[in-house]
């Protein structure tokens, strides 16, 4: 109990120390489709996502984004995507992923989701693509 007070604890202040020396703050909302390669022929019903993201510098953004269930800090260069969260379950997920700009602020964003490092319920990994619009 104490190591997710001390890690929950970290990441406040990371945020925290992000939004201060930030360039710019900007919210995000996305609609997200998770796991597309388990679901059949059937497009899964979409996630609404609230988020965050900050210019940290020449073409580097940082973000938060959750959907009420899971929730994931990320760090954007160029067309690549890193990032690290928890699920629904509270186990940790990493993501891997692309972004693609298709117009000045709308994008789609494909994500593969490395669920290996769970606790409790080891999920698969999944595969996941979203409609993000910065504002």
């Amino acid at each position: 109990m104490k190591m997710k007070n001390m890690s929950t604890l970290l990441v406040k202040g990371m945020v925290l120390v992000s939004f201060i020396y930030a360039g710019t703050v900007s919210p995000t909302l996305s609609m997200r489709f998770n796991d597309l390669l388990g679901s059949g022929n059937n497009l899964p019903a979409p996630k609404t996502i609230l988020g965050l993201e900050l210019s940290v510098g020449e073409g580097i953004y940082a973000g938060i984004d959750s959907d009420g269930a899971e929730s994931r800090l990320y760090i954007k260069l160029g067309y690549g995507t890193f990032g690290t969260g928890v699920n629904a379950d509270g186990d940790p997920q990493f993501t891997i992923g692309g972004t693609y700009s298709v117009l000045s602020r709308f994008s789609v964003n494909l994500d593969y989701v490395i669920n290996q490092m769970a606790v409790t319920n080891v999920a698969p990994d999944e595969l996941r693509v979203s409609l993000k619009v910065d504002f």
